[in-house]
């Protein structure tokens, strides 16, 4: 397998299982040192051992995307532990309601809007204080 991230550091929101976890592992066998996260400890800590007994380096960190102090952690974290961050994946994504947009309650996009939309750009505008290049996927 190619190492095309080989000495990077990519964090992946919302990576302990699904896609994010998919994408996670798939940074780390090209060579990318990964931050995780997930709003459950046991989430975290379940998948640090899976992507571990493949030889990837992780870190694992408790974040909900909403609550900026944990988005500050995540950040703070990485830096800490790799001194510097090259990717970020914005995995994380809330679906509350099988209705349509139009006859969603203002609830549901209150929701939609604080997790799929506010907490991805108040993310990178962390990262982008802290950091000099980073490459963002949403």
């Amino acid at each position: 397998m190619a190492k095309r991230f080989k000495g990077k550091v990519a964090i992946v929101t919302a990576s302990t299982q699904g896609i994010g976890y998919s994408i996670a592992q798939r940074l780390g066998l090209e060579g990318a040192s990964v931050v995780i996260s997930s709003r459950k400890q046991e989430n975290v800590d379940a998948a640090i051992e899976k992507l571990e007994s493949k030889g990837i380096q992780v870190l694992g960190v408790v974040c909900h995307v909403s609550n900026a102090q944990q988005r500050k952690n995540l950040i703070d974290r990485t830096l800490e532990k790799f001194g510097k961050i090259d990717v970020v994946v914005s995995n994380a994504a809330v679906n509350p309601s099988p209705d349509t947009i139009m006859r969603s309650q203002e609830s549901i996009l209150d929701k939609l809007w604080e997790v799929n939309v506010k907490a991805p750009i108040l993310l990178i505008k962390v990262v982008d204080r802290r950091v000099t290049i980073v490459d963002i996927i949403f």
